[in-house]
This record gives structure tokens, C-alpha cells and sequence, in this order.
């Protein structure tokens, strides 16, 4: 051994003697549940849905694991389930309607059409940040940020424009309901 690794080798007895002295001892391999799952590679995108529920303290967004990136039609089908069970247990709920018929999602650049079968005027402020945010959310093209993205809800004759998510809450960028076009 050369003289430094005299050194170490000394450093390390040294270091071994005092966590003995210490009572630091080795213990077996303790098992405690499942392990850590989800956890990214560095430069590596997750594929996830962003969704918008009701929480204590107000909407949030919380995300499921998906296969692959999500677009804003998908996402809402996923918000139309409702929260999963993890979800439920944390307390989160929705305030979206039950919808016998289906709701048409369209997507353009920077925007997001939600047709339904509800008229709405009716939907609460909860159930509008709902769709609004989680359309935009999984609608929000690299650099640019969710406020970006403008939504339109339309159903039961009446259409909503121009709306934004904006800290979890939907607002109107400047218009007001108006009534639908007739074909």
C-alpha cells in the first residue's frame, strides 16, 4: 500500500471506530411497502392528463398517469368520469353534470370548442373552470401558457367565447353568453 492508501485505509477504521462507539449498528433489509413508482428520467417527458376537480380548497389540478400525450378531447372524457378512487379518497369531486349525450370537443390553434347537451348558462362557476382548465391545459402548445389557450362552451342554444383559465378558475376574456346561431 502507498502511503495514501495507508491514509484512507486509517480515515476509514478511524471513521468505523467512532460510529461503533456511537451505537450506530447494521440492521437487515426492512420491507415496507411497494416501491417507489412514477419517478422520470432526467429529459424525459411523463405522459399525463391534466384534469380540474373540486377539492376543499377550492379547483385543482391533478394529473393521471397516461400512455401517451393527451389532447383536450381526450381529457375531457376523462373528466366526465369524474375523479378515480385515489382521487375520491383525497376528498376531490367534480361539479360536472351528468350528460346523457356526448359532449364534442374541437381543437384549433390556441383554441378549444366544448359542445354539449346542457345549456351552458347552467353550469356552475366550479363545473365551468372544470372544462375550461382541463381543455386548456392539455391544449397548451411548448411555450406558451394555459391563458393562451381560449375555450368556447356551447349547448342548449346558448354559446360562451373567449374563456381562459387562469389560477385554476375559468373567465371570460370580454363577452358575455349569447344566444347560438340557428342552422
Amino acid at each position: 500500500m502507498t502511503g495514501r492508501g495507508l491514509r484512507h485505509a486509517a480515515v476509514a477504521a478511524a471513521l468505523l471506530t467512532a460510529l461503533a462507539g456511537c451505537g450506530v449498528t447494521t440492521t437487515d433489509v426492512i420491507d415496507v411497502g411497494q416501491p417507489a413508482t412514477g419517478a422520470k428520467r432526467q429529459g424525459e417527458v411523463a405522459a399525463e392528463a391534466k384534469l380540474y376537480f373540486m377539492s376543499p380548497t377550492g379547483v385543482t389540478q391533478v394529473t393521471r398517469p397516461a400512455k401517451a400525450k393527451l389532447g383536450a378531447e381526450d381529457a375531457i372524457v376523462l373528466l366526465l368520469e369524474g375523479p378515480d378512487e385515489d382521487q375520491r379518497i383525497r376528498g376531490l369531486y367534480t361539479d360536472v353534470p351528468k350528460m346523457k349525450s356526448e359532449v364534442h370537443v374541437t381543437t384549433g390553434t390556441l383554441r378549444v370548442g366544448i359542445q354539449m347537451p346542457y345549456n351552458v348558462t347552467r353550469l356552475s362557476p366550479v363545473a365551468r373552470s372544470q372544462f375550461v382548465c382541463t381543455a386548456a391545459a392539455n391544449e397548451v402548445p411548448r411555450g406558451r401558457q394555459i391563458h393562451d389557450v381560449k375555450v368556447e362552451l356551447s349547448g342548449g342554444g346558448v354559446v360562451i367565447s373567449d374563456l381562459v383559465c387562469d389560477s385554476n378558475n375559468a373567465f371570460p376574456a370580454a363577452k358575455v353568453p349569447t344566444p347560438a346561431p340557428t342552422p
